[in-house]
């Protein structure tokens, strides 16, 4: 699915999450942080931390985040997860999220209001 014009509001816990790294500088390079955030409850969830944040790496977290103990509480009533880039990966992120009854969905906009207040109380990160 593709960016829309008005973008959808949350009515219930785990309805939509975006998801998304954040670049953090150590001595070593970059580490990326990967999380999802839900809309309705701007709880996040962290999959995990790597050195880079290429496209098997960003699938790797997706299938990460489908099997997280926080998540699985709203996962069997269907979720959308959100993304504002990644279009060339959907068939791999449509393949890890159908079966569990999820929905993907690519909107900046959207992504960018659900992931706000995360980035916010991290100290106004930007997404990756």
């Amino acid at each position: 699915m593709t960016n829309s014009e008005n973008t959808p509001k949350a009515s219930r816990p785990g309805e939509y999450v975006a998801f998304f790294t954040i670049e953090l500088p150590t001595l070593e390079g970059p580490a990326f942080v990967f999380i999802g955030c839900d809309a309705d409850s701007e709880f996040a969830f962290h999959t995990g931390v790597e050195g880079n944040n290429d496209p098997e790496t960003l699938i790797k977290h997706i299938g990460l985040l489908m099997e997280n103990r926080d998540f699985l509480h709203h996962r069997d009533k269907g979720f959308t997860l959100v993304l504002e880039k990644g279009e060339a990966l959907s068939d791999q992120i449509e393949r890890i999220i159908e079966p569990v009854n999820g929905r993907l969905l690519y909107d900046k906009a959207f992504h960018t209001r659900i992931a706000k207040p995360v980035l916010e109380s991290l100290g106004g990160f930007s997404t990756q």
